[in-house]
C-alpha cells in the first residue's frame, strides 16, 4: 500500500502539474523560514528572573496582579528599542502604589523588584518609561506589571511573553509565573483554621 502510494506520488511529480506543485510547496516553505528569521529581534536573549517573578490574587478587586522580571541581553552592535511586552495578550499596566496581602491575623506588604520598570505606552513618562532602550553588548534587568481579569487557585501560570521593538520585530518566550510565597503561606494558615 505504501509502495503504491509512493509510486503514484513520483508519477504525479514527473508531470508538469506535479512540478508546479512541488515548486509551490518548496517556495512556500522557504518564504516561511525567511519571514520567521526576519521577524525576530536579532541579537536579543531574554530570560526570566524566577526570584522576582510572581502573581497574587487581589482581594480588593478580584483580579490577578502579575509581576514578570526579565534579564535581557543585547548581543548585537545596535541598540534595541522595545515598545511592547505582552503577556498572553495582556498589555503592561502602571503598578499600584503598594500591594498588601490581608491574612487572618497579619497583613503583608509586597515589594516590587528594584530593576527598571517597563509600563508600556499607557504609563506616565515622568514615572516610568514607555520605551525601553537596551544598549549594544549589555545585559539589563527590567520588570513588567500586568492585571488579569481571571481568578485562579493554581500556584503556577504558564503563558507566552512577546517582546516587540520599534521595527515591529519580535521575540517570544514561554514564562512560568509562580504564586507569591507569602500568599501561599496566608492561604495555608487560613486553611488550618477551618
Amino acid at each position: 500500500m505504501l509502495q503504491q502510494a509512493l509510486k503514484q506520488l513520483l508519477q504525479f511529480l514527473a508531470t508538469p502539474t506535479g512540478n508546479w506543485v512541488a515548486l509551490g510547496v518548496i517556495s512556500f516553505v522557504v518564504l516561511a523560514v525567511v519571514y520567521h528569521k526576519k521577524s525576530r529581534i536579532p541579537g536579543l536573549t531574554v530570560e526570566v528572573i524566577p526570584d522576582d517573578t510572581w502573581f497574587i490574587n487581589r482581594d480588593d478587586n478580584h483580579r490577578l496582579a502579575i509581576v514578570v522580571s526579565l534579564l535581557m541581553i543585547n548581543k548585537s552592535s545596535t541598540p534595541i528599542r522595545i515598545r511592547d511586552c505582552k503577556l498572553s495578550g495582556y498589555s503592561p499596566k502602571p503598578p499600584l502604589e503598594k500591594l498588601v496581602l490581608e491574612g487572618p491575623d497579619t497583613s503583608v506588604e509586597l515589594t516590587y523588584p528594584k530593576y527598571d520598570l517597563f509600563a508600556g505606552a499607557g504609563g506616565h513618562p515622568s514615572v516610568h518609561t514607555s520605551e525601553y532602550v537596551l544598549n549594544p553588548y549589555t545585559e539589563q534587568r527590567m520588570w513588567v506589571f500586568y492585571h488579569s481579569g481571571i481568578v485562579t487557585m493554581t500556584n503556577m501560570l504558564r503563558a507566552p511573553i512577546v517582546i516587540k521593538d520599534m521595527n515591529r520585530k519580535r521575540k517570544s518566550i514561554q514564562v512560568a509565573v509562580p504564586r507569591n510565597m507569602e500568599q501561599i503561606q496566608i492561604y495555608r494558615e487560613a486553611a488550618t483554621r477551618w
